[in-house]
């Protein structure tokens, strides 16, 4: 072997190391993303909506972990620190298992809308959502009703369910809707930051939803859980539950996933984007999986 032919092979895998070690730019995964919500938007009705149930019924894992933690740790003023890693259990199962998530939607399903906005794809758009959504809910709801009707097994984790969730939705409209916003666009820059993650993916949900659940801020699938959990045990009106809370959550959470998270993203690299070679993207993917 020649030492130009050598010289040259190490240049190749030097650049090819320094490849791998480099973070994808960001219209590189704009462009993931648009692909997996390409995908997500062609598969069948059916599908979407079984993915969907069980993802509202693992979210309810995330309460459940929470009151957990709540239940078996001491009352003391580092406990909200420990308890709201429960949170994390179920968004973990839902994302780390490829489940449909309403609010991992509000920014994966409406990408390909930015780069094509023709009116079937956003019909499609709706209609993902709808499905998604209705299915999370019911999952979620189902959750908490198994709960209730298990409730007498373990007591005192009822009770840490009962108090977790009075403080989930002890803020009115506005406060919901606000919060909502908060955990919305945390969601949508977790997506965002997952094609980047490599190997820190499990690190990365469990520090965004540890943060979502120690700010107290409102995700609309965990959240109806808890609302439900309320109703059953006559703490909530039905009409508290459903206008009081999970309506303003699924507004700040699709106002802070779809409005302000997307579509900064969507003003940064619309420029840039034209440039991205899908060769190179369909090549880069492989070598980080």
């Amino acid at each position: 072997m020649s030492q130009k032919t050598s010289t040259h092979q190490s240049e190749a895998h030097q650049e090819e190391v320094l490849e791998e070690a480099s973070s994808m730019a960001a219209p590189l995964v704009f462009e993931v993303i648009r692909r997996e919500g390409a995908e997500e938007l062609q598969r069948p009705n059916s599908s979407l909506a079984m993915s969907a149930m069980i993802a509202g019924l693992a979210l309810g894992f995330s309460v459940l972990g929470k009151a957990l933690f709540h239940a078996h740790l001491p009352d003391a003023q580092w406990r909200p620190l420990v308890e709201n890693l429960g949170y994390a259990i179920g968004f973990v199962i839902v994302i780390m298992g490829k489940m449909q998530l309403f609010t991992e939607n509000t920014i994966t399903a409406v990408v390909p809308f930015l780069t094509r906005p023709a009116h079937h794809v956003f019909v499609r758009i709706m209609q993902l959502w709808g499905i998604v959504l209705v299915f999370n809910l019911a999952g979620s709801a189902l959750f908490a009703a198994a709960v209730y009707h298990i409730r007498f097994t373990e007591p005192e984790v009822f009770d840490a369910l009962v108090t977790i969730s009075e403080h989930a939705v002890e803020g009115g409209v506005w406060q919901t809707l606000f919060l909502g916003v908060g955990a919305g666009w945390l969601i949508a820059c977790l997506v965002w930051m997952m094609p980047n993650a490599g190997s820190s993916k499990l690190f990365l949900i469990i520090l965004i939803t540890w943060l979502i659940s120690l700010a107290g801020f409102s995700h609309v699938i965990a959240g109806t859980c808890e609302a439900v959990l309320l109703m059953l045990t006559d703490h909530l009106t039905v009409g508290q539950g459903l206008f009081g809370f999970i309506l303003p959550a699924l507004v700040g959470n699709i106002l802070g996933g779809t409005v302000i998270f997307t579509g900064l993203i969507w003003a940064q690299i619309r420029a840039e984007r034209c440039e991205v070679d899908p060769a190179f993207v369909v090549q880069k993917l492989r070598r980080r999986r």
